[in-house]
């Protein structure tokens, strides 16, 4: 496992780590801040709680990547989730 960015709709919101067998989140981004130091046994466990995590979030910190999803910016930067 290498060091990822990882990216919702095409804004990064925090990196990953290798910790042991697990990947840890560090977040760089307020809206998801509360998921910060969490472990994950891959992306896609990562992404499903990024998703949960902002589908309850308050609108203020939704608004921000609506914006970025529904800008006209080429195809792969609207993807919701891009690891890098």
């Amino acid at each position: 496992m290498t060091k990822q960015v990882i990216e919702y709709a095409g804004i990064p919101v925090g990196i990953t780590v290798p910790e042991g067998d697990r990947l840890k989140f560090i977040a760089v981004k307020y809206p998801v801040i509360e998921l910060d130091g969490g472990t994950y046994r891959n992306i896609v466990e990562l992404q499903l709680a990024i998703h949960d995590h902002l589908e309850n979030a308050t609108q203020d910190n939704q608004a921000m990547f609506s914006r970025a999803a529904n800008t006209s910016a080429p195809s792969v930067a609207r993807k919701a989730f891009n690891a890098a």
